[in-house]
């Protein structure tokens, strides 16, 4: 389950024993990070919460925090090589992992062994990322990501199609199922692309229009070349939060949404 679907579950939540919150920054593009800065950070952090627990909790609340502890422990060092900005993880004391994400914005990190989960940073999380598309137009190809709280919730990839001349929808980010087959056909929808782009971008903003519709997001983020940006925008009618003036279509998705989110927080 997405981050932001799980948030309002998680405000229900409540452990009389406790719960442990932990929100870990692993950020490599910050300098601390550079030596694994991280691992001290999770460690030290681990270690006081323990001292705390055993100073003023009991036996059995020292018991379920140590396997909290080692549950912890054991997940985010199974995700070390995943790691992207931030690192959210919330269980319970009888060890269930309530929360598990692996987040593209940066948060600080934080310990907590409380009877409920601590949200605070989420909920601020949700105020500067709320739900919001990315629409990346690259001429005939354009690329729809469905974020909210650091997360990529859902893709979908739009080509136009030569012999159908219509747009082709595929879902996710399967770029080998919509690269054409041969430089014939890559230079003729190049060609037609320049003398139809108008009306190309005028029947594709429907889908897209609907898509920032149905999923209640705030509005998108335009990525793509100015000239890009500015003949697709013309089309939509939908609240277009910024633009990012740069050709992304060769990055990976997570780091387009590190590019996107990087913008906004400037």
């Amino acid at each position: 389950m997405a981050l932001l679907e799980q948030l309002q579950s998680l405000k229900q939540q409540r452990d009389e024993t406790g719960m442990l919150t932990i929100y870990l920054n692993t950020d490599f593009g910050d300098g601390s990070q550079h030596n694994g800065e991280w691992k001290i950070r999770l460690k030290n952090g681990l270690k006081k919460l323990k001292e705390y627990v055993e100073k003023s909790g009991t036996k059995d609340e020292l018991k379920a925090f140590k396997k909290a502890a080692d549950i912890a422990d054991r997940h985010i060092y199974d995700q070390q090589i995943n790691m992207q900005k931030s690192f959210l993880l919330i269980i319970s004391s009888d060890g269930e992992v309530l929360a598990e994400h692996i987040l593209q914005v940066p948060m600080e990190t934080e310990f907590h062994w409380e009877s409920t989960p601590v949200l605070s940073q989420l909920e601020s999380m949700q105020k500067h990322f709320p739900a919001s598309g990315i629409v990346m137009v690259q001429k005939s190809d354009v690329h729809f990501m469905d974020t909210a709280l650091g997360e990529i919730r859902d893709e979908k990839h739009y080509s136009w199609d030569v012999e159908s001349e219509d747009w082709k929808q595929y879902e996710g980010n399967a770029a080998s199922e919509r690269v054409p087959s041969g430089s014939t056909q890559v230079d003729e929808v190049d060609h037609r692309f320049e003398e139809n782009k108008q009306r190309w971008y005028k029947n594709l903003a429907p889908s897209l229009n609907k898509e920032v519709k149905n999923r209640n997001l705030e509005g998108i983020f335009l990525v793509g070349n100015t000239e890009a940006i500015r003949d697709m925008e013309k089309h939509l009618d939908v609240n277009v939060l910024d633009t990012v003036p740069k050709n992304l279509t060769s990055k990976p998705s997570h780091e387009v949404l590190n590019t996107v989110y990087g913008e906004k927080v400037r």
